[in-house]
């Protein structure tokens, strides 16, 4: 009995059958490498709009909620006096002087910088870091708010000596205070802002606060004709002890909007990180006032006298970011996000300005 010839059907895939079926798969795989790759694409620049996006909306957010409490709390308070130093290094190159009080600026509720040069230092930053000034220079604004988390303290006449800035303390209330502080001092003839430098008598029925010269921000004034005499009038007016917060926007050159708050616990001041990858910071003002002719005044990129601070109206800001890598055409996608705000608590200080014939 013969067995059947399998021979014939034992035989592989010829040489060229092989040959071909590679060529397939790879054209296949191919293809399938290169629709992932363009989806991978196509993915990450969905988030990374998405991130720049949400980083603009932050920032318009932290910004607009301190425009829209602009002078909260502060519609009573006459002039703030700064010393012109500290308001240069950390707040404006360009302050609004006033002849009267030379080398002391009467700060307005908000405080503007227009297209801060390059290389232009941040100081109290360690290391050092600027202002962002590329591709674009950037804007800068201060904001003041009263810390309506601090409880007022009402100083008796008696209690302040302008000639070595002690300032005698109830027991009870010294604990709440470290070196390094600010404060905000205020009376019938004036405001100021001052560094604790000492908290002495501690454990003590008359422990006192001590506002010297020469603190880290240069913001005391002390002795005949300083800022703590003139307020006080020569310590025969009582004054408040308050927490005033001066909220200050930069971008730096990282491309970080930052928000520095002076007026904080435990600290001069405090900076945050409010967004990344910002090029650009801008701001426009509205103003309530008119020119020779009558018309109404065109917004402005920086307050430049003291009236036009008391009368802004409305804030225009503008943020624009970038993708923190490049997309499918090699560039950093920008994205730019413009808000106008209403500076609601700034009305109050227009009704302390003397009126013409009033």
């Amino acid at each position: 009995m013969k067995h059947p010839d399998h021979k014939n059907r034992e035989q592989g895939f010829s040489l060229l059958e092989v040959l071909v079926s590679a060529a397939v798969m790879i054209v296949v795989t191919g293809a399938i490498f290169a629709l992932m790759r363009d989806s991978v694409k196509s993915s990450k620049a969905t988030m990374e709009m998405s991130d720049g996006q949400q980083s603009s909306r932050t920032g318009q957010e932290f910004i607009n909620r301190d425009l829209m409490n602009t002078g909260d709390g502060l519609d009573s308070i006459s002039d703030i006096l700064v010393p012109q130093a500290f308001v240069t290094n950390y707040l404006t190159l360009n302050p609004i002087t006033d002849a009267s009080t030379p080398g002391v600026i009467k700060l307005g509720l908000i405080t503007t910088d227009d297209n801060v040069p390059a290389n232009t230092g941040v100081t109290g930053t360690a290391p050092l870091v600027t202002v962002r000034a590329n591709p674009m220079l950037t804007d800068r604004i201060s904001i003041l708010q009263m810390d309506r988390n601090f409880v007022p303290i009402t100083l008796t006449a008696s209690a302040i000596n302008p000639m070595d800035g002690s300032v005698a303390i109830d027991p009870t209330n010294i604990a709440q205070f470290a070196v390094g502080e600010i404060y905000f001092i205020s009376s019938a003839a004036g405001s100021m802002f001052a560094t604790v430098t000492d908290r002495a008598g501690i454990g003590t029925l008359t422990p006192t606060l001590v506002f010297a010269g020469g603190d880290t921000f240069g913001l005391n004034s002390v002795g005949t004709g300083s800022q703590l005499d003139l307020i006080t009038a020569g310590a025969t007016l009582p004054a408040s002890l308050c927490r005033m917060k001066i909220i200050h926007y930069y971008v730096n050159s990282d491309g970080l909007l930052m928000r520095r708050v002076f007026g904080t616990r435990n600290a001069g001041f405090v900076d945050s990180v409010i967004a990344e990858h910002v090029v650009s910071l801008q701001f426009r003002y509205f103003i309530n006032m008119r020119d020779p002719s009558g018309n109404i005044v065109q917004p402005l990129g920086q307050l430049t006298t003291s009236q036009q601070q008391v009368e802004t109206r409305q804030v225009e800001v503008t943020v624009t970011v970038e993708t923190p890598h490049t997309l499918q055409n090699g560039q950093r996608q920008q994205m730019t996000m413009t808000t106008s705000t209403s500076v609601r608590n700034m009305q109050f200080r227009r009704s302390q300005q003397p009126i013409a014939g009033g």
